[in-house]
C-alpha cells in the first residue's frame, strides 16, 4: 500500500526544499537578496497601493512560473501572512465608538488607509517569498557575511538553523515511538508523553551540542567555522532584468506621486 509523502508548507525544511529545486536556484544569491530587499523598501515607501499590488502580482508570477512552484503550493504558503494582514487591515478599517452608545462604522478614509497599509505589507511579503523560495538559508546567511555582519552572528545563525532539523528529527522519532506504545490514547497519557518527550529532547540537545563541540575541536578549529556554499556567478542578463524591473517600478511610483501632486 502506497502512502503519499506529506510535509508542512510552513516548516523551514519545506522552504529550503523549495529553494533548492527552484528554477532560479542557480541565480546569484547576493543579487536575489539585494533585489528582494530593494523591492521591499520600495513597497513600504510607496505612496499608493497600485505599486505594491503590481509587486504582489509580478513577484507571484515570477516565483511561480520562473521558480517553477505550483500555484496551489504558493498560495498555501501565503495563507498565514494573508490571514494576518486581512485581520490587521480589518482592525484599521473598523471604527468602534462607545460614546453615546455602541456603534461600528467603516469610514472611507479608514478603508483607504487599511488598503494602503495592507497592500504595502503584502508587496513586501511577496518579495520576501521570492527570495526565500529561491535561495537556501545557508546562502542568505553567506550573503549577510559578505555584507560584513559579525562572524559570530552568522556562525550562530548557521548552527541554529542546522540544529533545528536535528531537534525536529529527534522529536518525530520520539513521537512515533510513543504512538506505537499508545502514548496518546487519552488526555492524561498524552500530557505525560508530552512531558517525557520535552525532557528527552532537552537531554538529546545537550548531548548533541557536546558531540558537535568535540567534533569541531578535533578538527583543530581556530575559533572560526566555515560553511560550504556553492559559488553562483552573476550573469549579465539576470542583473539587467532586475535593474529594468526596479527602474520601471521607481518610474511608476514617481509618476503616481507627480499625478497626485498635480490634482
Amino acid at each position: 500500500m502506497k502512502h503519499k509523502h506529506s510535509h508542512t508548507h510552513f516548516g523551514a525544511k519545506s522552504i529550503d526544499e523549495y529553494a533548492s529545486r527552484s528554477g532560479i536556484a542557480d541565480w546569484n544569491s547576493g543579487l536575489k537578496v539585494f533585489f528582494a530587499l530593494l523591492i521591499m523598501i520600495i513597497s513600504i515607501l510607496s505612496n499608493n497601493y497600485i505599486i505594491p499590488l503590481f509587486i504582489v502580482i509580478s513577484m507571484g508570477i515570477f516565483t511561480v512560473f520562473t521558480g517553477k512552484i505550483r500555484i496551489s503550493e504558493y498560495f498555501s504558503m501565503l495563507a498565514v501572512p494573508l490571514g494576518f494582514m486581512f485581520m490587521s487591515g480589518l482592525a484599521i478599517a473598523v471604527e468602534i465608538k462607545f460614546s453615546g452608545g455602541f456603534s461600528i462604522a467603516l469610514p472611507a478614509e479608514n478603508i483607504r488607509r487599511a488598503l494602503h497599509i495592507t497592500s504595502k505589507a503584502f508587496g513586501s511579503v511577496s518579495a520576501m517569498y521570492m527570495m526565500s523560495l529561491s535561495t537556501p538559508v545557508s546562502e542568505i546567511i553567506a550573503v549577510l557575511g559578505k555584507l560584513k555582519m559579525p562572524a559570530i552572528i552568522t556562525e550562530l545563525m548557521n548552527l541554529m538553523y542546522r540544529y533545528i532539523f536535528i531537534l525536529v528529527d529527534s522529536q518525530v522519532k520520539m513521537r512515533n515511538s510513543a504512538a506505537s506504545r499508545m502514548g496518546w490514547k487519552n488526555y492524561r497519557t498524552s500530557m505525560k508523553t508530552f512531558g517525557l518527550i520535552g525532557g528527552n529532547i532537552f537531554a538529546v540537545s545537550l548531548h548533541k551540542a557536546n558531540d558537535y563541540y568535540n567534533a569541531i575541536e578535533s578538527r583543530c578549529s581556530s575559533g572560526r567555522m566555515k560553511f560550504l556554499v556553492k559559488k553562483k556567478p552573476m550573469k549579465s542578463r539576470h542583473l539587467t532584468a532586475f535593474i529594468v524591473y526596479t527602474a520601471l517600478i521607481i518610474i511608476f511610483e514617481i509618476a503616481f506621486r507627480i499625478g497626485v501632486n498635480n490634482q
